[in-house]
């Protein structure tokens, strides 16, 4: 039976394989085009860079989308759409001038007006993007966007044709930085006022960036061209762009290693980084993977239950076995994370979690919230996963963990991707296999999404010191200041409370054609096939 088992999955690959391979004839035909194949995992929820909301969609929304600065291939923000900017003695009002003749993909000019009608579309309360928090920098984004005033009282500002004046609610030294996120994202204000929903579909979608998306087959891929009316078109070596939707890591590297791929996203499994040792590349980035425990949900609403779960599992043994390649995480800010006053160190000074565990801790914790050695402890508890063998390996072994350390049991529950963020959306769940990497270079990227009320802190976690702490950090101009109070935020996050349960800090591996050059692959999670290159 298990033989039988093997030799219809090994089929299953086959036939994916040859259904992809088929479904992108035009990639025979057009043959003599630059073409680049790569795979995202999964199918894009939009083609609105104000609507991005996962990773997957971002990936897509960044070849298709430009921004007034872009981050380069040494990782550095340089000017895009923008040619330069000026910043006030406040610190607060930043004059970015647009470079001369940028246009849309269909040859109409990009105006200051359209900067201002992007940013300020992604903060309209009537669209209710999730990502409308990160431009809450922006003076009454908040406020707009929580229906207080209107955007009239925006701090944006269409000087004329080529001038932005942008003025902040206080001095934010990234701001340049996250003009270069996907929410940032600049789109045709003429164009989008005619669709019935921008980014729908690929029709009702205007391309402001290296690449134009030309098809979609829902399931498959998304294929693009070069958008020869993108001001840096120069630099764009590559004519077409390939990105499918496969979320099985088989299936991807059966299609990398028969020549229907030039590059692998999906994490692999620890038999395939094992087998593709010499062939793996790795790139650091700056993420953390972590269990979101619903605080308001049964059993997860006493800070011992929590605490036990943490100290039960072996981080090390998860991050370098299970896993492989990874780094146990020793706090939820990732452990290179830069510090804010002095960049050339490590934002955290001292380790908030054990990697090792601590069991006899652990049995403890879970005796004082009245399970002693697990007894009575509730058995309809699960880890909810995205569909995929690593995420499936990672999940059994920490239920394993559970059982073999606190005697309680925990099911892994695998789910497809919209159905587990809906259940995370509506609090059906305990907990959630997540990961966050950080949106700009500052550790306030993470200790954000752990405030009262955040739209990500889909735990639910509420501490009022916490939620103090993190405002000193947004509203201070000292550094050292900011330093020190996400300093005692995070270890009352993580020590005092365990609001959530840092796992590992992700350093992702891929096998790639040799062929294939300079692809910006940021620290902040993104790819970007602008300056990328197949060579002979």
């Amino acid at each position: 039976m298990k033989n039988l088992k093997k030799l219809f999955a090994l089929l299953l690959v086959i036939v994916t394989v040859l259904s992809l391979t088929a479904c992108g004839g035009k990639k025979e035909e057009e043959s003599s085009k630059k073409t680049v194949k790569f795979n995202t995992g999964f199918d894009p929820d939009s083609f609105d860079p104000q609507e991005a909301n996962v990773m997957e969609t971002s990936l897509v929304d960044n070849q298709i989308y430009d921004y007034l600065y872009r981050e380069d291939l040494n990782g550095n923000f340089v000017p895009s759409l923008a040619s330069s900017y000026t910043v006030d003695d406040s610190g607060t009002v930043y004059t970015f001038t647009l470079r001369d003749g940028i246009k849309f993909a269909d040859g109409s000019p990009i105006k200051a007006s359209d900067v201002v009608f992007s940013w300020t579309r992604a903060l309209d309360p009537d669209n209710a993007f999730e990502y409308a928090y990160q431009l809450y920098y922006i003076k009454n984004g908040e406020a707009f966007n929580g229906g207080e005033c209107t955007a009239a009282d925006l701090g944006l500002k269409a000087v004329n044709d080529k001038t932005v004046e942008v003025t902040l609610e206080r001095p934010t030294p990234y701001f340049v930085s996250l003009t270069g996120f996907v929410t940032y994202g600049i789109i045709s204000e003429d164009f989008a006022k005619k669709q019935e929903k921008y980014g729908a579909d690929i029709d009702s979608t205007l391309a402001s960036g290296p690449f134009v998306p030309v098809e979609f087959n829902k399931g498959q891929y998304v294929r693009f061209e070069k958008n020869e009316n993108y001001w840096d078109a120069d630099t764009v070596k590559i004519e077409e762009l390939y990105f499918y939707c496969v979320s099985e890591t088989t299936t991807e590297l059966t299609m990398f290693e028969t020549g229907n791929l030039d590059m692998t996203y999906m994490s692999f499994t620890a038999a395939d980084t094992i087998r593709l040792k010499d062939q793996i590349k790795y790139w650091p980035s700056l993420n953390t993977r972590y269990l979101m425990l619903n605080n308001e949900n049964g059993v997860l609403q006493d800070a011992n239950v929590r605490k036990a779960l943490a100290y039960a599992l072996d981080l090390k043994t998860l991050a370098e076995t299970v896993v492989m390649n990874c780094v146990p995480a020793t706090g939820f800010i990732p452990n290179d994370m830069a510090a804010v006053d002095d960049t050339s160190k490590v934002f955290r000074k001292e380790d908030l979690l054990d990697v090792n565990g601590n069991v006899e801790e652990a049995k403890k914790y879970l005796a004082a919230a009245g399970y002693p050695n697990g007894e009575g402890f509730p058995t309809d508890m699960s880890i909810v996963y995205t569909t995929g063998e690593a995420n499936k390996a990672i999940a059994e072994a920490i239920v394993e963990m559970w059982r073999v350390n606190l005697g309680i049991t925990v099911l892994a529950e695998n789910l497809e991707g919209t159905v587990r963020r809906d259940r995370k959306n509506s609090g059906d769940y305990y907990i959630s296999l997540d990961g966050w990497s950080t949106d700009y270079m500052d550790p306030y990227s993470f200790m954000e999404i752990m405030l009262t009320g955040n739209i990500y802190n889909r735990g639910r976690y509420s501490n009022a010191e916490y939620d103090r702490l993190i405002n000193i950090a947004a509203n201070s101009m000292d550094q050292s200041e900011r330093e020190q109070a996400m300093e005692a935020a995070e270890k009352i996050l993580i020590t005092e409370d365990m609001g959530c349960i840092p796992l590992y800090n992700s350093i992702k591996a891929y096998v790639v054609n040799p062929k294939l050059k300079d692809v910006v692959m940021s620290l902040m999670g993104g790819i970007d096939f602008k300056y990328a290159d197949l060579t002979d």
